[in-house]
């Protein structure tokens, strides 16, 4: 059987992920792995916390505390804040361990040997009141490309354009917040991407038509028509891996390198034995979800040092780039009181599948998107309370209520039958497409097609006249029959999206453990003896409220 290794950009760990980050590439990454696992595939999930970077050592200066010790407080809260969201990964590590600082080292020294690897004379910025040279995040100034004032020394956030310090106007020093630099000569290493440049092209050809974002071809292309350039592979910064190369042991790898790198350390922190025979195998899939401000570390930078090292590691097959998430129009901003990061909007609103289900609906899969507070309403009370859950609740205690007419061997409309497989069908090839968000609608338009049925049949008027008319009373369970398959079949194909609430839901219909994509086939089994619980609820008023105080 063929392997898949699905990943998610490495969320770094200097503050806690808003719902844009998540929604962005762990929660579409996290739906289709449970997908692929659904239909029995030999997937493994890895992601973890990107440990390393400037934006780590500047808050540990400002708070006094030694960067490790920083980031691994930060890393273990994302990680409970990712399982209260029910992110089912494989594993969940970090950067920082001897298994990535071995893999970093082994694809560095590969590229050395390969002679991808320059030593190169730069003149990097130096602080003269902190006297000290400042890496990128240590840096920043006006974007020469498109104005933002808050680019960094390596890139814009807001345009993504690859940066050196001194194409920066007006720089200052992130640590000490003053404009008092000079550029000093220093000695560096840097990665060759020019050279690598023709086999890179080869890659992108012969991989970007494997459901490739637009966006990640269009930004790619861009690159490759620009001509790629050398790339600095090491920094004069002291949290992160020391090259392992004699000269520049004082030096520390660019967190650009040795996060992606992460991918392969990190499935060898969860199982060294397993881990070759997914990266190193002829036949496995590397599928990546990443948001727009990511695209080229994955199509151009991770590849090419893959490239370049010649070790076999696998190559990406998919990248899956999303755009961004909005909040109500605005730019998330933990400062300015813009937006909701994981950890507020749990604590407002326990339900993970709630915020989940939303996200999807919100989803930026082909260009930004707002996420709004009304739209997050409508999609909790309106598609999830009203159109799902009602109609499974109706279902299941208008058949309770009617034991003694209803017959489960009845056959089910078949005119219905024939659609509701026209839309299985569909999702799959959503699902095949990576087109996670078209996929969640055709659950939806399961539903709408039950709650159709049912306003067109009225079963409650046919449980009247049932116990004294056979016609009536076989026409009862064939639309109850109908029912609960559609019923099932949402129960199922919400899974991936919605864990919770799928398995609460199945429980009625006899299916225990995790379903699978074959249990489409099979017959539900009622289990109504007990009380019918709804699966989902509407949010309160008093939720709705907290939630705006976000927007002031």
């Amino acid at each position: 059987m063929s392997k898949t290794i699905v990943t998610s950009a490495l969320p770094y760990v200097n503050a806690t992920p808003h719902l844009g980050n998540f929604v962005g590439s762990i929660l579409p990454a996290d739906i289709y792995a449970n997908y692929l696992r659904m239909k029995g595939e030999d997937v493994i999930f890895i992601c973890g916390s990107d440990m390393h970077g400037t934006a780590i050592e500047v808050r540990a200066l400002k708070e006094k505390i030694e960067p490790e010790k920083l980031a691994r407080k930060l890393h273990e809260d994302a990680k409970i804040l990712f399982e209260k969201f029910r992110c089912n990964f494989t594993y969940y590590g970090n950067t920082h361990t001897a298994e990535n600082k071995a893999v970093t080292d082994q694809i560095f020294l590969a590229l050395h040997k390969n002679g991808y690897i320059n030593e190169i004379q730069k003149e990097l910025p130096y602080c003269n009141t902190d006297n000290m040279f400042l890496a990128d995040r240590f840096i920043e100034g006006t974007c020469p490309f498109c104005g933002y004032e808050s680019a960094r020394g390596d890139q814009c956030d807001k345009c993504s354009a690859l940066l050196e310090p001194k194409e920066l106007k007006e720089p200052h020093c992130t640590i000490c917040g003053k404009a008092d630099i000079t550029f000093k000569k220093t000695k560096n290493l840097a990665l060759d991407l020019k050279k690598l440049q023709p086999q890179l092209e080869k890659f992108f050809s012969r991989n970007s038509g494997y459901n490739w974002s637009k966006n990640a071809i269009n930004e790619t292309t861009k690159y490759f028509k620009e001509g790629l350039k050398l790339r600095d592979i090491s920094r004069h910064t002291r949290w992160g891996f020391p090259v392992a190369l004699e000269g520049f042991e004082d030096q520390v790898y660019y967190v650009w390198f040795s996060a992606p790198i992460g991918y392969i350390g990190i499935t060898k922190e969860w199982n060294e034995e397993k881990a070759g025979d997914y990266w190193l195998a002829n036949d496995t899939k590397l599928i990546q979800f990443m948001g727009k401000d990511n695209i080229v570390f994955h199509t151009i930078l991770f590849p090419g040092m893959l490239i370049g090292s010649n070790l076999g590691y696998v190559l990406p097959h998919t990248i899956k780039s999303y755009e961004f998430l909005n909040w109500e129009g605005k730019k998330f901003s933990k400062s300015r009181g813009v937006g909701m990061d994981m950890k507020d909007a749990i604590s407002v609103v326990p339900n993970p599948d709630y915020w989940r289900f939303a996200l999807m609906m919100s989803a930026p899969e082909s260009a930004d998107t707002d996420f709004t507070i009304d739209g997050f309403t409508e999609s909790v009370n309106k598609m999830m309370n009203g159109k799902i859950g009602n109609l499974f609740q109706r279902v299941l205690t208008l058949i309770k209520a009617n034991l003694e007419v209803y017959n489960p061997d009845t056959e089910m409309d078949q005119a219905v039958s024939g659609r509701l497989n026209t839309l299985i069908n569909a999702y799959d090839e959503l699902f095949n497409m990576i087109n996670i968000r078209d996929a969640l609608k055709v659950v939806i338009d399961i539903a709408d097609t039950g709650n159709a049925f049912m306003n067109e049949k009225t079963p409650w008027m046919l449980a009247k006249t049932a116990k004294e008319d056979k016609k009536a009373a076989e026409e009862f369970s064939s639309t109850m029959n109908t029912l609960v398959r559609i019923s099932y079949l949402v129960s199922v194909l919400m899974f991936p999206f919605v864990p919770d609430s799928a398995k609460k839901a199945l429980r009625y219909l006899g299916l225990e453990n995790d379903p699978t994509m074959k249990d489409l086939s099979k017959k539900p089994r009622l289990n109504i003896n007990g009380e019918i619980r709804p699966v989902f609820e509407k949010l309160t008023d008093e939720q709705i409220r907290e939630i705006r105080s976000y927007s002031q």
